[in-house]
């Protein structure tokens, strides 16, 4: 079932302990991703029918027998079509940093869900490795043995005497139960939970047969090394894996049965795209690109220096010196921005001296439109760009170079802008 982020809500028939378990969720997702306010809205309009509205974030959950697909407001089947899943799952691929994922396809119908489309990806990327070979490594392991290997085990110290003919030591031994396996062991079991397809599930299933003495438990995601050179067949398997793990579901109490499924927060990501998407685009013009903390304002206080601060989302520079200042908004520009987001930008772009800032926008559709703002008095900024990024441009690979260069100009003339 789909519904779309901060749309219309649409109605489901459930019990009141699964009503309870969505409600429960949702406050423990808004703890987890940091959210303003709830991102499911939970409604009783009868008997055991409900509405349900979701707010500020995207992906799937999975409620009983139904899994429901949260599209963002700007990507989803009313503004890009049948192909709303592809763009969002490039968008969000995109966002995160990842290659790989915009590069796997799976064999999917257009009309299948997103979990199901993630799995197809996810077993896609597996296939053959059985054959080609999972990441192997040493790991410490306590053991009973007739001669000495590592060192002594010194819990089994009292256990020395009498000679029984094996002592405790703790030696390194080669195993596949490592952190890279156990994050595809347990990306595939989550999947398994979450896909509509009986037979994908199955899939999914059969394939951890593969990793047999393997922990299905989750590792931390600083503990997985880049497999680019080892493993390069497992890449866009751990980049997936890797992508569910950052937005992994928190933890519920003992006894609680949980929602599966995954959620990304929506202002967060369209944050991460737009610093990507500048940052490569500035590449070819010699900038760089980072999100910085800079000075606001000082005062004292008995005798004691005070300082605010401003933090751009995105700081463009060349050296020590900032040329270009831009703050992203996952929100509507319909008319002019609000005043609030109009301080922001200019306050960020008077302390370094900046002639020109954005207010960047998502949109439906491709590719960038602006306006022009000239904020009224003297000095820096002069001038105010209200641009808005069409989510649609990532729907393909070559749509996405084709959004880069369009910013590369765009960005090459707000520069090249003097100074009042």
């Amino acid at each position: 079932m789909e519904i779309v982020e901060y749309g219309q809500a649409v109605t489901i028939e459930i019990d009141h302990l699964t009503a309870q378990q969505i409600i429960d969720s949702s406050e423990l997702w808004r703890r987890q991703l940091k959210l303003k306010e709830q991102p499911f809205r939970l409604t009783k309009v009868g008997g055991e029918k409900y509405t349900l509205e979701t707010r500020g974030v995207a992906g799937f959950i999975r409620v009983k027998n139904i899994t429901l697909e949260i599209a963002p407001k700007f990507l989803n089947r009313n503004t890009a079509g049948h192909n709303w899943r592809t763009a969002m799952w490039r968008f969000l691929a995109y966002g995160r940093g990842i290659e790989a994922l915009s590069q796997t396809s799976g064999h999917h119908g257009v009309e299948e869900g997103i979990s199901d489309v993630l799995a197809d990806m996810f077993l896609t990327s597996l296939r053959g490795a059985s054959t080609r070979g999972y990441a192997l490594g040493y790991r410490q392991k306590n053991l009973n043995s007739s001669f000495l290997s590592g060192r002594l085990d010194s819990k089994k110290y009292s256990k020395i005497l009498p000679v029984t003919g094996r002592i405790g030591i703790v030696a390194t031994r080669l195993t596949n139960d490592i952190p890279t396996n156990r994050l595809l062991k347990w990306a595939g079991n989550e999947l398994a939970r979450t896909v509509e397809s009986p037979e994908r599930r199955k899939r999914l299933q059969l394939w951890a047969d593969e990793l047999p003495n393997v922990s299905a438990i989750a590792p931390f995601v600083e503990q997985v090394p880049s497999p680019t050179h080892q493993y390069p067949h497992l890449v866009h398997a751990i980049e997936i894996a890797k992508l569910l793990l950052e937005d992994r579901e928190v933890g519920y109490s003992e006894g609680v049965q949980k929602l599966p499924g995954f959620l990304w927060d929506s202002d967060d990501l369209f944050e991460r795209a737009t610093r990507r998407l500048l940052t490569e685009a500035c590449r070819p013009l010699g900038y760089n690109v980072s999100k910085r903390n800079h000075a606001l304002a000082k005062t004292t206080v008995s005798g004691i220096e005070k300082i605010t601060h401003t933090t751009p989302d995105i700081d463009v520079w060349n050296g020590e010196k900032s040329v270009f200042i831009a703050d992203s908004k996952y929100k509507n520009i319909s008319n002019n921005p609000s005043n609030e987001d109009f301080y922001q930008i200019l306050a960020a772009g008077r302390v370094r001296s900046v002639p020109v800032v954005a207010l960047l926008y998502p949109s439906t559709g491709a590719g960038i439109n602006e306006r022009e703002y000239k904020p009224i008095g003297y000095g820096s900024p002069a001038i105010v760009l209200v641009t808005t990024i069409g989510l649609e441009s990532f729907s393909t690979r070559n749509q996405i170079r084709m959004l880069r260069d369009e910013v590369t100009s765009w960005m090459a003339r707000a520069i090249s802008t003097p100074e009042p």
